[in-house]
């Protein structure tokens, strides 16, 4: 089974949330939460020039991962630990 990637925009969240942005070609592993699954699941993805875009595509970091759960046009947010660093919205899954 191919690895499943989505396209997404990210809002970073300032107030209480992450102090910097993560510069360009960082590899970047937050966990994203998923409404309904009672487990945690990180994502992966490099992060661009966030100056110049605010897209990322990213996939799954476990490969057993449940690809099910993301749908285009839906609303995630992203933690480092517990603490919620930014808000992603899917757009595009290939």
């Amino acid at each position: 089974m191919s690895k499943q990637y989505y396209i997404a925009r990210i809002t970073w969240i300032s107030e209480d949330g992450r102090k910097n942005i993560p510069p360009e070609a960082t590899r970047y592993c937050p966990i994203i939460d998923l409404p309904t699954e009672s487990e945690t699941w990180s994502i992966d993805f490099v992060c661009p020039d966030f100056e110049k875009t605010d897209v990322i595509e990213f996939s799954f970091l476990a490969s057993n991962a449940p690809d099910h759960m993301i749908h285009k046009n839906e609303k995630y947010d992203l933690y480092e630990g517990s603490k919620k660093v930014a808000q992603i919205t899917i757009f595009d899954i290939q």
